[in-house]
């Protein structure tokens, strides 16, 4: 095995460093006015980390035709994920990770592709202006129709830059209760004087989401078992009973971050710094309405009420930070050969929550640095440690060093190691519902996690190993657990981006074991994006065909309850071991590009046991056509 994957990965590199040269982005053209063509106008991007700031690193929009048929982050080669069948809806990463920031943390939401924080904001690097707006329709054999909207605008002018974009899906869905409702906003905003004196940023986030929710199949196997190619039972997707009849979910948070800053400069202009200070107001609220009881999941478990379940979980989070840097939130990553960078400062949180009851301060301190080292070496490293209430002594700490082999190449090799001592979500602490309720005193989960990776050009492969205890989950009675024992969770990751003039292949895989079955992962799972890009009427218009496969070993995926909005585990029911595989036509002319996409082709070829999440089976054949449109002026 080892050899097989370091010959593959010889081999990409080789094929990769040959084809570099011709990798169809697109180049910019020089009008009659030797200005850049507006068509073509270069826009790149930095990812934000919120208040705790590092030097942003930029890089070029994808402006290729190669991914315009991935409307959804879903599709994207490196995302793997299981989900409840449609868009919008919780969904759990197949490849195991852990992170874990300083502070106070009442629940993590299994929203992470739709539901946007602060880190996933980005700052535009622009001439002008960018725009981008997209549309997608799309219907399956039952006539069921769902419809996706995307717009992205950035523009800068003087000393002010912003960006904004909207997300929006809708979705009746194909089993009974099965809707999804979705919109996503977010808006960035940047500031700078003249000289450089003062600046400030500020974001909002607004994510509201309304499911129906059917708790998935009541009897899968019946849907599941039937002989393939059973067209007769297909268009009957809404006869199949579901767990809840009635229920419904909606999920509302904002997030509201100002943070400004002062650099610190003599008359001569000399400069020691920046003191910035940042004010974030968080708050979450998610509701779960049942009106026809469904024993069988309850359990006969009632506190509140026998005949109608609304249970409410309703919390705020203040954030004030102070903290010293020797550069402002702005700054580029260095190209210098030595380059010294810190930061460090003090975080107060209030909290006040309702179901669970809960209302306290917490305190944190924090250091930062990158330090840059003959030009080749890059050391990352952070701590922090909290004091009082639910957090009181919890401590991370994690450093990472990365080697450039050849910077022009994007050729490195990294090392990074991370410890948390932390408390684990105050959730599985105390929650209080109709027909749920514990209130547990739980020990500091203890994880280390240390990586090694390898890159050159777009290429990775890396090896991840976790440490894990006192982890804590939900188990199948729907109550939180504490694993007794160390978990040990060993992973080898591999994606390849092969570009060979007008074929682009991305591949994306992954090996997994844990010790333990209370991290639930494939032995195996994977992606393979492959695509043709053909030039016709004089270049003018480009034709793409391509296709996108994925498969997993089989195993026993975490089940999901929506009554508290988690994943649970359990070993009842395996699924995996099919193969899901999507097509898709775009033509594009200049900055509209038109697509047709094909999902799930090979539904009921086999069967029907295509599910990634157990009792909630994924769409079967599918279409959608769709349009995106830039603009750069």
């Amino acid at each position: 095995m080892k050899r097989l994957l370091c010959w593959m990965m010889l081999c990409l590199i080789g094929l990769s460093a040959y084809a570099q040269d011709d990798n169809p982005t697109e180049t910019p053209k020089i009008d009659s006015a030797m200005a850049i063509s507006p068509a073509y106008m270069p826009v790149s991007t930095a990812s934000l980390s919120g208040t705790f700031f590092l030097p942003l690193q930029y890089h070029p929009i994808d402006t290729t035709i190669f991914h315009t048929s991935d409307y959804d982050p879903f599709f994207h080669t490196q995302n793997l994920y299981q989900t409840l069948g449609i868009v919008g809806q919780a969904h759990k990463n197949m490849i195991f990770g852990y992170d874990r920031e300083i502070g106070f943390s009442l629940i993590t939401l299994p929203y992470p592709l739709y539901f946007k924080t602060q880190k996933d904001l980005k700052h535009y690097d622009l001439e002008t202006s960018f725009t981008n707006i997209a549309y997608t329709y799309g219907t399956t054999i039952e006539l069921t129709s769902e419809h996706h909207f995307q717009a992205t605008h950035a523009q800068k002018f003087k000393h002010v830059s912003f960006a904004g974009n909207l997300f929006g899906y809708s979705n009746k869905g194909y089993f009974m209760r099965q809707g999804t409702n979705l919109m996503a906003f977010d808006l960035l905003l940047h500031y700078q004087t003249p000289r450089n004196i003062y600046g400030f940023t500020t974001s909002y986030i607004f994510n509201r989401s309304k499911y129906q929710e059917n708790g998935g199949l009541s009897d899968y196997h019946s849907f599941a078992d039937r002989p393939a190619r059973d067209t007769n039972a297909v268009p009957r997707l809404g006869s199949y009973s579901v767990v809840f009849k009635e229920a419904a979910s909606t999920i509302l948070t904002h997030d509201l971050l100002f943070q400004q800053y002062v650099n610190i400069k003599d008359k001569k202009d000399r400069y020691y710094g920046t003191l910035s200070h940042s004010f974030q107001f968080k708050s979450t609220k998610c509701s779960f309405l049942d009106e026809n009881l469904n024993n069988d999941f309850y359990q006969d478990r009632y506190f509140f009420s026998t005949d109608t379940t609304y249970d409410t979980l309703y919390y705020h989070h203040f954030i004030n930070t102070l903290q010293w840097s020797n550069f402002d939130p702005l700054t580029r990553l260095s190209e210098k050969n030595y380059a010294l960078h810190i930061a460090g400062g003090i975080q107060h949180e209030f909290v006040k929550s309702r179901l669970p009851h809960y209302i306290a301060n917490h305190f944190s301190l924090f250091a930062r640095t990158h330090i840059r080292l003959f030009k080749v070496w890059d050391i990352y490293s952070s701590i922090s440690y909290s004091f009082l209430n639910y957090t009181k002594n919890d401590a991370i700490a994690d450093v990472s060093a990365t080697f450039a082999l050849n910077r022009k190449w994007r050729h490195y090799l990294g090392f990074a190691a991370g410890f948390y001592r932390v408390s684990p979500d105050f959730f599985f602490t105390h929650y209080y519902g109709n027909n749920n309720y514990w209130y547990h005193e739980w020990p500091k989960e203890n994880n280390l996690k240390l990586s090694a990776f390898y890159t050159i050009f777009d290429y990775k492969l890396s090896f991840n190993y976790f440490m894990l205890n006192n982890y804590m989950f939900i188990n199948s009675d729907y109550v939180p657990q504490r694993s007794e024992k160390s978990i040990n969770v060993v992973q080898l990751n591999l994606f390849a981006p092969l570009r060979l003039k007008n074929f682009k292949m991305d591949v994306n895989m992954s090996l997994q074991h844990a010790t333990q079955s209370y991290v639930a992962v494939p032995l195996f799972t994977g992606k393979l994006y492959a695509a043709y890009c053909f030039r016709i009427f004089r270049n003018r218009l480009k034709l793409m065909v391509g296709g996108d496969l994925m498969y997993n070993t089989s195993y026993y995926a975490d089940a999901y309850n929506p009554l508290l909005h988690q994943f649970y585990h359990q070993e009842s029911e395996k699924v995996g071991n099919y193969l899901y595989f999507d097509a898709n036509l775009t033509m594009q002319v200049q900055r509209i590009a038109f697509f047709f996409r094909a999902g799930n082709i090979f539904a009921g070829a086999f069967g029907y046991d295509y599910c990634t999440t157990p009792n909630y089976p994924m769409q079967g054949l599918n279409f959608e056509v769709g349009i995106t449109w830039k603009f750069y002026d």
